[in-house]
């Protein structure tokens, strides 16, 4: 299993492969290596187009659904720009108007959004 998780964090591997592990025990460490991938590389860029575009960042979102909980729970500890990935899986976007440029009250929106959703748990 190492070796298709391998395969599709170079970027190879198919589609069937990304299915394996999004229903594997690899996935929680799949994610946390291109997470901290992306928050490495990203650091210093001020680009939000460059920022959400890396490609480990573009990995995670093609995790799909079976990485909300994951995000989630990054987010819960640190705003970082989660949001894009949040709106691309889920095709949802809570965050009013007003909050909007607030890391603060985006965050609170969307973990609001998850609790309601089952993806993350209630206080």
């Amino acid at each position: 299993m190492a070796g298709m998780a391998e395969s599709v964090v170079k970027g190879g591997g198919s589609a069937a492969d990304l299915g394996s592990i999004a229903r594997s025990a690899d996935l929680e460490q799949l994610f946390t290596r291109l997470a901290r991938e992306w928050e490495e590389a990203t650091r210093f860029i001020n680009s939000m187009t460059e920022i959400v575009t890396h490609p480990a960042y573009q990995r995670i979102i093609g995790l799909g659904p079976a990485a909300l909980p994951l995000i989630f729970r990054q987010l819960s500890r640190d705003p970082d720009h989660w949001f894009w990935a949040l709106k691309a899986i889920t095709g949802e976007d809570p965050v009013p108007p007003a909050a909007r440029g607030n890391l603060g009250k985006m965050k609170e929106a969307w973990l609001q959004w998850g609790i309601a959703q089952g993806f993350v748990a209630a206080h």
